[in-house]
C-alpha cells in the first residue's frame, strides 16, 4: 500500500459497498476498507459497477469468516 498516515500506518477509508445515501446497509458485512484511489474508483470510476460487485462479495466473505459464518 503506497498510502500512509503521518504516523506511518496504512491509509484506508471505510466505505459502504452500496452508497449509504442510496440505501446501502450500515452493517460490517456491507462495508469494506479501501485505499483512497480504490475508494474514488469505486465511487466515480468507469468500471465502478463491476468493482462494486466484486467488493460486495469480498466484504461478505471476510465478514462471514470473521464472524464464523454468522449473519448480521
Amino acid at each position: 500500500m503506497p498510502y500512509r498516515t503521518s504516523a506511518g500506518k496504512r491509509l484506508l477509508e471505510v466505505d459502504h459497498v452500496d452508497d449509504h445515501t442510496a440505501g446501502g446497509r450500515d452493517y460490517p458485512s456491507a462495508m469494506i476498507a479501501l485505499c483512497p484511489n480504490c475508494h474514488a474508483n469505486k465511487t466515480r470510476g468507469a468500471g465502478r459497477n463491476e468493482l462494486r460487485e466484486r467488493l460486495r462479495a469480498e466484504a461478505l466473505k471476510r465478514h462471514e469468516t470473521w464472524r464464523g459464518k454468522d449473519q448480521d
